[in-house]
Formats: C-alpha cells, sequence, structure tokens
C-alpha cells in the first residue's frame, strides 16, 4: 500500500498529492465520482440541445479523471509513445492509505521553480519571445500531430517546461485525459475523418508557433 505525502495542487476533476512511499512518483485522488462533475449551465436552448444529444447516445459520459487519463494513456501506449520524454508516466489505480489513487511519474526537472508550466510563463511575461522554448513548443505539437494525440497534453497548464540532461528545454505533459467528443453526429468514429480533425487542431498550433519563430521577436 502506498503512502500519501504533501498536497501539490488541484484542478478542475482531482487533486495531487506526493507520493511518500516512493519520492519520484506522485498520486492523483479523483474529487468526483464518474458522472458526478456538475456540468456549467450555457443557456436554455443550448442545455436543451445537449439534453437531447445526451439521451440519443452522442456524447460520451464524462467518467472520472483517473479513467480517463488512464484512457488517454492507452492512447499514449497504442501509438508507442510511453517511454518518450514528452510524456509523465502513468502507472495505473492503486490502493493507498487515503484510498484509491492514480500512480504518475513524478517532474522534477523543471526550468524553473515557478515557472513550471506554459500558462505559468505568459502570465509572468505575457508572450513567449524565447527562441529555444519556441522551438521546443513547435516540436511538441508535431509530436502530438504526428501520432493524432488531442486531449488535455495540448492545454498550457498542462505543458511542463522542462530540461533534459544537457540543459535544453522541452515539453512534459502533466495530463494526458482524452477531449469529450461534441459532434452530432458520431463521426469521431471513422478513422480518417478523427485523424483530420486532429490534424486540424494542430495546425493551428502550429501555424502560430511557426510564424511567430520566424519573426524578428521570436513572440508568441
Amino acid at each position: 500500500m502506498f503512502q500519501v505525502g504533501e498536497f501539490i495542487r488541484g484542478g478542475g476533476f482531482r487533486d495531487t498529492y506526493e507520493c511518500a512511499s516512493d519520492p519520484t512518483k506522485l498520486l492523483k485522488f479523483d474529487r468526483y465520482e464518474a458522472g458526478e462533475r456538475k456540468v456549467k449551465s450555457r443557456g436554455f436552448l443550448k442545455d436543451l440541445f445537449r439534453s437531447v444529444r445526451a439521451k440519443l447516445g452522442y456524447k460520451k459520459q464524462r467518467l472520472s479523471g483517473n479513467q480517463d487519463e488512464l484512457l488517454g494513456w492507452q492512447h499514449i501506449q497504442d501509438v508507442g509513445l510511453e517511454d518518450h520524454q514528452s510524456f509523465a508516466k502513468v502507472y495505473g489505480i492503486v490502493e493507498t492509505d487515503r484510498g484509491p489513487a492514480l500512480l504518475t511519474e513524478k517532474i522534477d526537472n523543471f526550468w524553473h521553480p515557478e515557472i513550471r508550466s506554459i500558462r505559468d510563463y505568459i502570465s509572468r511575461h505575457g508572450r513567449v519571445e524565447d527562441k529555444e522554448l519556441i522551438r521546443a513548443l513547435i516540436d511538441y505539437f508535431k509530436i502530438l500531430r504526428q501520432n493524432h494525440v488531442s486531449c488535455f497534453a495540448d492545454r498550457p497548464e498542462n505543458m511542463g517546461i522542462v530540461l533534459d540532461t544537457a540543459g535544453n528545454k522541452y515539453i512534459k505533459s502533466f495530463d494526458v485525459k482524452p477531449y469529450l467528443n461534441h459532434q452530432l453526429l458520431p463521426l469521431h468514429k471513422i478513422d480518417y475523418l478523427n485523424k483530420k480533425r486532429i490534424r486540424r487542431r494542430l495546425d493551428r498550433h502550429l501555424d502560430i508557433l511557426s510564424g511567430d519563430s520566424s519573426s524578428d521577436g521570436h513572440k508568441i
């Protein structure tokens, strides 16, 4: 049984703690049971539309945060990226002294102790002006695009700024929960159309980054 250590951070779905039994790991606890997370109201017509769509079976039921990440990690494994440096490893559900939790890799090679993610960087500096960081972002989104990875890994708050053994910056994802399917028709089940949609999404990021990296200021 794993022992729970100090609280690290809380997100929309889960709370993360250090693993006292193994300092190289983290423990993620679900804050909600499957399907219990409250859905924010978006107005009468949109809520009605979503209700009808759900009854027709076109919208995937939200799993718990840990179940979702296990599902996303399965895709990472399926495309052969489970050992890639850009993804924090997921080891599965374990028993702890506070109940079941998801055991994941702890990232300790951050570039800066207070600027751990791209969101932190933008909050502090406004725009990305570091040429090396822009190149790291471009390389990261190319990996996502080439492997059709569309998940929480492309959110700025989940994109860690870390250093390799040579001191070079690269991006490492904290979270690979898949996005919900919001389409009325289940077109995402057609592999060609799903991959095309993922490419379009990630290409928007690459176009912005590539355009900014070629400018004189190297800004995002």
